[in-house]
């Protein structure tokens, strides 16, 4: 299981931002962890599967507040986006 939690840089594509703050709005909304994968979130921000993959890794290593790890690696990745630990 691979867990990302930090960075020191923010998302640096339009994209990038605007999927980690749906992403902040669902774990706000759920109270807590939220589980995605591209299928899933494809049509809420209107990217491709593929792209939102490749975003999420992205993400995983740059998101200041939000923690990124691998819950889930089969037949599709699921990631799962918590607030990192202090």
């Amino acid at each position: 299981m691979s867990t990302n939690s930090l960075g020191s840089s923010a998302p640096r594509s339009y994209p990038a931002k605007r999927l980690a703050e749906y992403l902040r709005r669902e774990m706000e909304r759920a109270g807590g962890d939220v589980y995605v994968n591209g299928d899933r979130l494809a049509s809420d921000v209107d990217l491709s599967p593929k792209e939102i993959d490749r975003l999420l890794q992205e993400l995983a290593g740059s998101t200041p507040g939000l923690s990124f790890s691998i819950a889930d690696t089969s037949p599709r990745t699921v990631w799962r986006v918590s607030r990192p630990q202090s």
